[in-house]
């Protein structure tokens, strides 16, 4: 069975273009193709305008054709272009010198743009993993200059580029919603002052009447369960949302299982609170946001909430909301999360993460993950930040690989007290990644062709990591000294009494680099590392190791393996028991 939320439309709805002065703003190769149709007349809703910045789709409509996503119109059509130099990064503040950022655009393309109707920009303006939707206030066509409506937090310009300078001419950008650039079959957009949608007919439109056209125009929950207990949902389908599919607040013991949700806006699979809930054996793609979002348990007692996500198939997430939209979250920044398991996942083709974390207790086992940061940088397939107390996590058994993008496993801006143990890295940025964190354990981990083997740095020494108001506010929200946390977590307390800015306690060892081209990367100097154990990887070459298949990604080893005597106590890895697995689903 399928729950469906779109609003079919008949295609004898869509009429033809009249109006001349439209006409003559297209492209000339679509003038004969494009159709229009009046979305007030079919009462729709969500048709806009777009806001002055947002990160999230924008809040209007999608368009499906035989239940896939058809393109909005941009340009550049695939590949971004890149802004030729900034000339004001703007003022984000809230003074009398606010303004917005301008920049000059390196190509002509821009004088065929109406921006009186509503021009907007998307593009990674100052940092690889924040992108951003502006408006345009006005653009001189002599001298491709663009300035925005609004200014954004940090102003456009990459933070990465030379110093004194306002950008390095790689920031990507591309233009969204543009009636001018309608120009291959299938790409649409909003008219906003008219509200009427144009449309480049789809292949097939024209000779198959049992094709559908779809729009997506409903923002609530497909399902909400509210405080409900040992409720199952099986095998049904849901789509065709600009919301989320299922959401579950509070309650107890519900299960989703062998479910399919694709053709949403929002995010799949939403559990806030509660106890003992499970996402088993699910498909769930083609979304404009996360995949399937935990959060639950107690902080303050430490209390697992024991939400699963277990044997879920998950793709093509974050159409909308490009970043920290990830395949599946375990707590956001403002939810807590306690003791969840995530288990033999298959994630694959996201831009930006696979598995965002926080919080404490969790376990991440099993999970294969794939061509992950596609279009960000910056970031991991598994990735968490910024909290001395998120401790206890493990992440183990994994298998992450043909990102080269990302990192496997990043525990970035002093985030402190995982183990990473036991996984597969194949061709990513980077395997295992400590970014000025605390009681980090790394051990038994096998990382391949990577660019760096395992990376610890100080970071924290530079960036004030020993004041910082946010790590100490974490730190002072819980009590460590407790008898609780201190036999959880023996070593949180004297965080209150060292330099918290140099990282103490991480444990690196055991680990093989094959073929990687730096096997270890050590950001900060011998004394900054001084209080913890970092032991050089054992180095060996591909063709010495002997996995059964590795050209078919089989990095499973036979006992006779020379690395068994190289590194007589390195653990066998359950390279089999990895990813997706048959159940009654």
């Amino acid at each position: 069975a399928t729950l469906h939320a779109g609003r079919y439309i008949d295609r004898t709805a869509f009429q033809p273009v009249t109006d001349r002065s439209l006409l003559e703003r297209m492209n000339a190769t679509a003038r004969d193709h494009v159709v229009a149709l009046d979305l007030t007349a079919a009462g729709i809703n969500n048709t806009g305008p777009y806001p002055d910045t947002f990160r999230d789709g924008g809040g209007i409509i999608d368009l499906y054709w035989r239940d896939r996503p058809l393109p909005i119109a941009r340009w550049p059509n695939d590949e971004p272009t890149t802004m030729q130099e900034v000339l004001d990064r703007g003022d984000w503040s809230r003074g009398p010198t606010r303004r917005a950022g301008t920049f000059v655009a390196r190509e002509d393309r821009l004088k065929r743009w109406n921006a009186a109707d509503g021009l907007w920009l998307e593009g990674y303006w100052r940092v690889p993993w924040e992108p951003h939707t502006i408006r345009v206030e006005s653009i001189d066509p002599t001298t491709r200059t663009i300035s925005f409506a609004t200014p954004i937090f940090g102003g456009i310009g990459s933070k990465y580029a030379p110093k004194n300078s306002f950008g390095d001419g790689q920031e990507p950008w591309w233009a969204v919603n543009l009636l001018e650039e309608i120009d291959r079959p299938g790409e649409w957009c909003i008219h906003f002052p008219t509200r009427t949608l144009y449309l480049w007919p789809p292949e097939g439109w024209g000779d198959d009447p049992a094709a559908t056209l779809f729009l997506a125009d409903v923002k609530e929950p497909l399902i909400r369960i509210d405080g409900g207990e040992e409720i199952t949902i099986e095998g049904l389908a849901l789509e065709g949302g600009l919301g989320d599919g299922i959401v579950i607040e509070g309650g107890r013991s519900n299960r989703i299982a062998g479910c399919t949700v694709r053709n949403l806006g929002g995010s799949g699979m939403v559990i806030r609170g509660g106890s003992d809930h499970a996402v088993e054996s699910c498909d769930l793609h083609t979304l404009g946001a996360a995949g399937i979002r935990l959060s639950g348990g107690d902080r303050a007692t430490l209390t697992a909430c024991g939400h699963r996500a277990i044997n879920n198939h998950i793709f093509d997430v974050g159409r909308r909301q490009k970043t920290y939209a990830a395949g599946i979250h375990v707590g956001e920044s403002h939810e807590t999360a306690i003791g969840c398991r995530v288990a033999h996942n298959l994630i694959h083709d996201l831009p930006h993460a696979a598995v965002l974390y926080t919080g404490n207790d969790h376990v991440f086992e099993y999970n294969e993950i794939c061509r992950v940061a596609l279009t960000s940088r910056d970031v991991g397939a598994f990735y968490t930040r910024y909290d001395w107390t998120s401790q206890g996590n493990v992440l183990r058994h994994n298998f992450v690989h043909s990102s080269p993008r990302a990192n496997a496993f990043y525990i970035d801006d002093g985030d402190s007290g995982d183990t990473v143990e036991g996984n597969i890295v194949f061709r990513c940025a980077c395997g295992p990644f400590l970014g000025g964190g605390h009681d980090n354990t790394v051990l038994n981990n096998l990382v391949i062709e990577c660019d760096i083997g395992i990376h610890v740095d100080a970071r924290g020494a530079s960036r004030g990591y020993a004041t910082n108001d946010v790590l100490r506010r974490q730190l002072t929200s819980i009590d460590a000294t407790t008898e609780l946390w201190r036999s959880r977590y023996p070593r949180l307390a004297r965080l209150a009494t060292v330099d918290a800015g140099l990282p103490h306690g991480n444990i690196i060892a055991g680990n093989v680099a094959i073929d990687c081209q730096k096997p270890l990367r050590l950001g900060g100097n011998a004394e900054q590392l001084a209080d913890n154990t970092i032991e050089q990887p054992t180095t060996l070459p591909l063709a010495e190791v002997g996995f059964n298949n590795p050209g078919r990604l089989d990095f499973s080893l036979p006992k006779q393996s020379p690395l068994h005597s190289r590194v007589p106590d390195f653990e066998a890895i359950p390279f089999d028991r990895i990813g997706l697995r048959d159940d009654a689903f």
